[in-house]
C-alpha cells in the first residue's frame, strides 16, 4: 500500500511528525494542527455500448497497464461529481458524449502506482460525438462482447458482466 511521503505541511510549511491518531500512525503538523490521512483516490469507469451492443474500449497510452484495452475512465477532479467525471473522461478519451443510464458498482483496486483506488462505475448511453482517441487513450474502438481483448483491470470484467449479463470467463 502506498503511503503519504510528506515531510513538510502543505498548509504552513512546518516539519511534520508521525503520531498515533485514531489508532493509526499518521503524519501530523503540530503548528497548524493538521492531520494527513492516507485516503483512497476516487476514480470512475464507464461501460458504454453502441447500437449493435458492441462495447466501447480504449487502448491505454500510459501506465499502469499501458497497451492494454480498458473501459474509458480516470480520476475525479477536485470539485467534480463522479457523474461529471465519468462523462468527462468518456468524452476526453473517446470523443463521444453520453448520459448516465445507471450506477453499476464501486470497486476497490490496489495500484502499485497510486495505492488504494476506488472506482465508481456507470453504464452510459452514447448520445453523440465523433469516435476519436484522445487524452491518455492511444486507440478507441467498439468490440463484440464475444471478441473482447483482455481488459487492463480485473474489476472491469465484472462491470462488463454486470451490464451485458455475459460471463467473460466463458468467452475466453
Amino acid at each position: 500500500m502506498k503511503k503519504i511521503d510528506l515531510k513538510y505541511c502543505t498548509k504552513c510549511g512546518h516539519k511534520l511528525e508521525k503520531r498515533l491518531i485514531q489508532e493509526n500512525e499518521r503524519m501530523y503538523c503540530r503548528h497548524c494542527d493538521t492531520i494527513y490521512y492516507d485516503n483512497p483516490i476516487p476514480s470512475v469507469a464507464v461501460v458504454a455500448r453502441n447500437e449493435k451492443g458492441e462495447l466501447l474500449l480504449v487502448k491505454r497510452k500510459v501506465e499502469p497497464k499501458k497497451g492494454f484495452w480498458a473501459l474509458p475512465g480516470g480520476f475525479i477532479d477536485d470539485g467534480e461529481s463522479a457523474i461529471q467525471a465519468a462523462l468527462r473522461e468518456m468524452q476526453e478519451e473517446t470523443g463521444l458524449h453520453g448520459i448516465i443510464k445507471r450506477f453499476i458498482k464501486i470497486y476497490n483496486h490496489e495500484s502499485k502506482m497510486y495505492g488504494h483506488v476506488i472506482i465508481i462505475t456507470y453504464e452510459v448511453n452514447i448520445i453523440g460525438g465523433k469516435l476519436t482517441a484522445g487524452d491518455d487513450a492511444e486507440l478507441v474502438d467498439f468490440f463484440d462482447i464475444d471478441e473482447l481483448p483482455p481488459l487492463a483491470f480485473h474489476f472491469q470484467e465484472e462491470a462488463v458482466e454486470q451490464v451485458t449479463g455475459c460471463s467473460l470467463s466463458k468467452t475466453r
